[in-house]
């Protein structure tokens, strides 16, 4: 123990280094249900030593304790880790849902959707060509074919709001970014503030890194710490956070004047490179909305042409040549799956066409449209299928992408769960740890607290008794 006054400095550098340690535990306790709170622990080293020359040669005296630093308890290679796992989850997850929305839109197979209609059409001709002269079933026949058009027309409007969604999601999930980044830039410049001049900023780097962790998620963000304690940010290569300023991204106009969906960076104009994360999710499943669209209209193009050639090639029960059975619903764009309709002059049922000349009981064209649905018209890479094949195909696809969104976003959560409990073992607050530390700080303040004691009692003793003996 130092001599004179220098002791007093041992306990009191004993009790303020025990007290913000208890400040630092009370701390992590408080925040224990924070989100993206890292613990926190008091690094306590020795003072330096008191140097001087005695009798005996050099003499060191320990000054007491010193707090070093708040240090907080993190690896950044787990969080690089975590966000690796995110991004991923991010992206599978959001394919997934529009994969979900897609089959829900075609309602197959759970024999409620498009398969069932064209099945109940198909069958309305069969029953025709059974009866060809029959009003009856010519009127089953244009029944079925308004509950055709108009599921088509159902598919394709939703089919297009699905894909409207998607795009104000882009734009609002664009906002997220821009929010996030400027945030970022904000705390680089309050950490570095902080951390300059010697102090610590643990609570800013916890708002700071629970920000790049929803940014992961969002995007293929590159997070690096540099020089000074500032966060870079990069996406697709391109920096969108550097020290205290950050650069936002937008949509553009497309060439038809529509809002795009593809993301630019402010002062560059070029298209973002996003590749992982839950606005490239997003990207994609556009892409895989404009798939099963493009799939859609060419079973509808196939059927609708060779419906309306056999249509036109027969006789009406007027002995009228036949007219086109299906027809745009806007003059002057193509049939597909938003604008399609029957002819109007099929509400007289005469009109409608079974036989292929005037001969009474003849059933030529209603046998053949009933035909149509085996008949090879479509051409794909597996070779010429039905319309029945070809749709089956359709349906095959879309369960497939489902199933390889769900898989794989299942076990990217898992992985998601496994970075995330790693990092938490490391950086979580645990009561029984804390409470641990706390018993110990606070048994080493009540021992400093009682060397104060006797120190004062070791200088009465000096002033106030000391050379009285003799007197």
């Amino acid at each position: 123990m130092a001599s004179g006054f220098a002791s007093y400095e041992i306990a009191r550098s004993g009790l303020f280094a025990s007290e913000r340690a208890l400040n630092v535990t009370g701390h992590n306790i408080a925040n224990l249900n924070t989100t993206g709170y890292v613990r926190q622990q008091a690094m306590i080293s020795d003072s330096p030593y008191l140097v001087s020359a005695g009798a005996n040669g050099i003499n060191q005296v320990g000054l007491g304790a010193n707090v070093q630093q708040i240090r907080q308890i993190r690896i950044h290679f787990l969080d690089i880790m975590y966000r690796k796992e995110s991004m991923a989850y991010g992206y599978w997850e959001t394919k997934k849902k529009t994969i979900q929305d897609i089959e829900a839109v075609l309602g197959d197979p759970m024999g409620e959707g498009l398969q069932n209609i064209m099945n109940q059409f198909w069958n309305a001709w069969q029953e025709l060509s059974k009866e060809p002269e029959s009003l009856t079933i010519r009127a089953v026949v244009r029944q079925r074919g308004e509950a055709l058009t108009n599921t088509l027309n159902h598919i394709g409007e939703q089919l297009d709001k699905l894909k409207k969604d998607l795009i104000s999601e882009i734009a609002v999930r664009i906002e997220e970014v821009n929010e996030i980044t400027s945030q970022i830039a904000e705390l680089n410049t309050i950490i570095y503030k902080y951390e300059a001049t010697g102090g610590t900023a643990n609570d800013y780097r916890d708002q700071r890194n629970l920000l790049a962790d929803r940014l992961s998620r969002l995007v293929n963000a590159e997070i690096s710490e540099v020089e000074g304690g500032y966060y870079l940010v990069k996406i697709g290569g391109y920096t969108v956070v550097n020290r205290e300023t950050s650069v936002n991204l937008y949509l553009d106009e497309d060439a038809t004047g529509g809002m795009s969906y593809k993301p630019k960076l402010e002062g560059w104009e070029v298209e973002l490179p996003i590749k992982n994360g839950t606005i490239a999710g997003l990207i994609d499943s556009i892409g895989d909305v404009d798939e099963t669209v493009g799939m859609l209209n060419k079973l509808v193009n196939a059927m609708v042409t060779k419906i309306n050639e056999l249509h036109n090639s027969g006789k009406t029960l007027a002995g009228t040549d036949g007219d086109d059975f299906f027809v745009p619903i806007k003059n002057g764009f193509p049939i597909d799956l938003r604008n399609i309709k029957l002819n109007d002059n099929l509400s007289d049922l005469n009109n409608i066409v079974a036989s292929s000349v005037e001969k009474s009981g003849d059933n030529t064209i209603a046998l053949k449209i009933a035909n149509l649905r085996n008949e090879p018209l479509i051409t794909d890479e597996t070779g010429i299928l039905s319309i029945d094949e070809y749709y089956e195909t359709i349906i095959a696809k879309v369960g497939q992408k489902g199933d390889e969104a769900i898989n794989i976003a299942e076990n990217q959560y898992t992985l998601l769960m496994a970075a995330d409990a790693k990092r938490q073992a490391l950086s979580g607050v645990s009561l029984d740890e804390e409470m641990t530390y706390m018993i110990r700080f606070k048994f080493a303040y009540d021992a400093s607290s009682r060397a104060f004691n006797a120190i004062d009692q070791l200088m009465e003793t000096i002033i106030n008794r000391m050379g009285l003996v003799g007197r």
